[in-house]
């Protein structure tokens, strides 16, 4: 995919400064390429639900991070994107160490952005995929 911004890879860092929720959570992108973004982060008692597990809401935001910003990558200067529609599927519980995520543009638009997420949970050496997300990205 070709980002219509070269210098999309600092307006993603630029944007992330103010990406408050994103940082309260601990969550931070590892990968910013043209279509693709990459993140993680350990699991803390800040994104567990009552019976230990990370919340949905916790694995529905992260997927939408990456989501929206491997949508981000591709926009012009003066664009942004926003979720107009996100789908989750949740594949089992998330419980371990740490948790990440990968978010790919499937097909990108000049309005709208098509994009998909998944989210993994790690504990020792063994990775284990607990959602995926399918999201449309408004470029507005």
């Amino acid at each position: 995919l070709k980002a219509k911004n070269e210098n999309f890879k600092e307006k993603v860092l630029q944007k992330l400064k103010g990406q408050e929720f994103m940082k309260l959570m601990g969550f931070n992108l590892t990968e910013i390429i043209a279509g693709q973004t990459s993140g993680e982060m350990e699991i803390g008692k800040q994104i567990e639900q009552q019976d230990g597990f990370v919340h949905g809401g916790a694995v529905a935001t992260i997927a939408d991070i990456v989501a929206g910003f491997a949508a981000y990558t591709l926009v012009d200067v003066e664009e942004r994107v926003v979720t107009a529609e996100i789908k989750v599927s949740y594949f089992r519980p998330a419980k371990g160490d740490r948790i990440y995520a990968t978010g790919k543009v499937i097909k990108p638009g000049s309005k709208f952005h098509f994009c998909e997420a998944e989210v993994w949970v790690q504990t020792g050496e063994k990775h284990s995929l607990v959602a995926k997300a399918t999201t449309t990205m408004a470029v507005v």
